[in-house]
């Protein structure tokens, strides 16, 4: 819930807006993470396999800041 204030001459009011929630399946994009590597050396394999699980969360996580892009321009239709 948001509290949106106004000031007229005779004073100010509340106004308060409510909004939809957010997507379940954007907030679930959001809350996944990569795990962190394991503790002690790693190995090349090791390093390109976690390369490539960041670069496959950065490309989810982008996908999920667009589409909760298109989500809040939608409600200022």
């Amino acid at each position: 819930m948001t509290i949106l204030t106004s000031c007229a001459s005779s004073g100010s009011r509340l106004v308060e807006a409510t909004y939809p929630e957010i997507p379940s399946d954007i907030r679930t994009c959001f809350k996944e993470a990569v795990p962190a590597p394991p503790d002690g050396e790693l190995t090349r394999a090791d390093v390109i396999h976690l390369i490539a699980a960041l670069k496959q969360s950065e490309a989810e996580k982008s996908e999920c800041g667009q589409r909760l892009i298109a989500f809040y321009d939608s409600l200022a239709d």
